[in-house]
């Protein structure tokens, strides 16, 4: 797993980057610190396919695309499942 994180304070929020370049899901905590309020609803966006050489072809144009879902902060901790092959963008609005 490979992650990094960004506080862009001119559009209020954080975004967390992950890849998950295992065959296996896995799942993780994690905590926000260094910002005291934070909008409980997180954006999810995952990049996946079952295959880590899948590609969009003519055939299957939209094998690899973006699929967005939201999320809930319980205080300031998030429970994620990152599916295998993936890569995910989470952005945190905060206050």
């Amino acid at each position: 797993m490979y992650a990094s994180a960004v506080l862009d304070k001119t559009i209020g929020e954080v975004i967390l980057k992950i890849v998950n370049a295992n065959a296996n899901t896995l799942v993780k905590d994690v905590e926000i610190k260094g910002v005291s309020k934070i909008n409980p609803v997180v954006k999810m966006i995952v990049l996946k396919n079952e295959k880590l050489d899948g590609v969009n072809s003519l055939n299957d144009p939209i094998a690899i695309s973006p699929a967005e879902q939201d999320l809930t902060l319980k205080g300031k901790r998030i429970n994620l499942s990152l599916a295998p092959y993936s890569f995910s963008v989470i952005k945190i609005k905060i206050q």
